[in-house]
């Protein structure tokens, strides 16, 4: 009797799982699944997602690396799975399907019908087209702000093994956070600082640091900033009551930065214009680099970068992804040869870069490309190209002209989209030129795409670009962040108030006097 209650529990439990599913063992079958460059049949990494003819939900895929880890996207932007470069073992649905792939953003999204009903083949290879090869263009796509939580250890590994690789990246950077309580569940702080090996990935790997300030949790305060390639971290990592849960305002990120320095570290701002003391660090030459819209689409390149750039500051453009690797934004350094994690680092600051999360974009000034200086005795007619390439219709592809779009042109193509200008413009006063799209089209993970060049500089006589409005907005942002330091900020006497805001003071000074010189 109890045998048979058993046996007609068993029954019930696998009964109510074959309802719960929909479908019992005998209609799924396990299929690899390859992809391959289009042109070679070589086996490349890449993602892909499997949706039945009937169902417009993507299948679960069951064997394969959740890409999606982390992150909640809408139905139309859900599903995909990482597949490595030698193929991988899948659980597929005995229907008819439709698989899709794709590999970085290298590749055209490929779309196969197969019949699954009957006899399920062994293996299905996907061919895969390249849109473009960064290697033939000298180009090392890299990633400077990546964290992840609420993971175990195991699962980071493998997320930090298969999805930056599946994504094209060949450079990828993780960082040490801290915040109060919350910083329990960050994993990635339990790697070790400097370079790290992530077996079989074929990615360069390296943790470092992001040190930062906030008056309130989640708010505004002095900023925050990456530390790349260093040797050890500075601590604390974080700055004030808003993270720390104690303490007081009193320090300033520009000593940490000063530190980081000290060890050869490469220094990103995060954020695009998030903080207060992003322009007080870029006038005193302390920043390498820019990350904007690394977490979010936050600011616009008007506000702060195109101003850096109007008071001839030599600053290249960076971006990241922050929590998880939401999006496909990348940076594409120029970097001949094989790539190091320093190589890679000193291309950027030099930049000799794009970044993208969509089309690949191409620009030249007078035969120079982004992080060139051309050096004129006078003034003169320059031939100006600019490319953008993509699987997506990006709409525009713009020149921009010390921060005024001078030229646009619509792309055109289907499931492969191409854009070029070809211009001459006469310079007569230092100027900068860069490349970028403007549209409002998405990527396959539900993100606005963009696309932006670093600049190509134009000094005249030895004299840099030097915008007096440029400088103006800046010295705002300047008295700005004074403001917010002496309303906000939590000090222990004025005396230690006092010699913060005088590091906004020294900026402000520096902008007034060159003001000056030129009002």
């Amino acid at each position: 009797m109890r045998s048979t209650a058993l046996a007609i529990l068993c029954i019930g439990i696998l009964g109510l799982g074959a309802y719960l599913t929909g479908m019992s063992p005998d209609d799924n079958a396990a299929v690899r699944i390859k992809l391959v460059d289009a042109a070679n049949g070589k086996g490349i990494s890449g993602i892909v997602r499997l949706h039945r003819e009937d169902d417009a939900r993507p299948a679960k895929l069951p064997g394969l690396f959740n890409r999606l880890l982390g992150l909640k996207l809408p139905d139309d932007s859900s599903g995909w799975c990482v597949v490595p470069a030698g193929g991988a073992l899948a659980t597929l649905p005995r229907a008819r399907i439709q698989l899709e792939a794709l590999s970085g953003l290298e590749t055209e999204r490929v779309r196969l019908k197969v019949d699954l009903t009957r006899n399920a083949p062994e293996e299905i290879v996907v061919r895969v087209p390249f849109l473009f090869r960064p290697d033939e263009r000298e180009l090392v796509a890299g990633n400077t702000h990546l964290h992840l939580m609420k993971i175990g250890k195991k699962e980071s590994d493998e997320y930090l093994r298969l999805v930056p690789a599946a994504d094209g990246l060949r450079v990828m950077f993780i960082s040490y956070l801290e915040r109060y309580k919350d910083d329990a569940e960050y994993i990635t702080n339990t790697y070790p600082v400097g370079d790290l090996a992530f077996k079989g990935s074929g990615v360069l790997y390296n943790n470092g640091e992001e040190y930062r300030h906030n008056f309130k949790a989640q708010g505004q305060g002095y900023g925050h900033v990456m530390f790349l390639d260093m040797r050890k971290h500075i601590l604390p990592a974080s700055l004030g009551p808003g993270i720390t849960g104690k303490g007081f305002d009193e320090k300033a990120l520009a000593a940490g930065i000063d530190a980081a320095r000290k060890q050869g570290a490469t220094i990103i701002w995060c954020h695009n214009s998030f903080g207060h003391e992003d322009v007080v660090n870029a006038i005193a030459g302390r920043l390498h680099a820019l990350n904007v819209f690394d977490g979010s689409r936050l600011g616009n390149y008007e506000e702060s970068y195109y101003r850096y750039l109007n008071v001839g500051l030599h600053l290249p453009i960076s971006t990241g992804t922050d929590w998880f690797l939401y999006d496909f934004a990348r940076v594409y350094v120029e970097l001949p040869g094989e790539p190091t994690i320093r190589g890679w680092l000193d291309a950027l600051k030099a930049g000799r870069n794009v970044i993208s999360n969509g089309p690949i974009l191409a620009l030249s000034v007078d035969g120079h490309r982004p992080g060139a200086t051309l050096k004129l005795e006078k003034g003169k007619k320059l031939v100006i190209e600019a490319s953008a390439l993509g699987r997506h219709d990006f709409q525009n592809l713009q020149l921009v002209h010390n921060g005024k779009v001078i030229r646009s042109q619509r792309c055109s193509g289907k499931g492969r989209f191409t854009a070029s200008i070809k211009t001459e413009v006469r310079v007569d006063e230092p100027s900068w030129f860069a490349a970028r799209i403007d549209g409002t089209a998405k990527n396959e993970l539900d993100r606005p795409l963009y696309a932006h060049s670093s600049p190509v500089h134009v000094n005249v006589a030895g004299r840099r670009r030097f915008d007096v409005e440029a400088a103006r907005g800046l010295l705002k942002l300047i008295e700005e962040g004074q403001d917010a330091i002496r309303s906000q900020g939590h000090f222990s006497s004025d005396r230690s108030r006092d010699a913060v805001l005088a590091r906004y003071e020294q900026a402000a000074n520096d902008l007034r006097e060159r003001l000056k010189r030129r009002e």
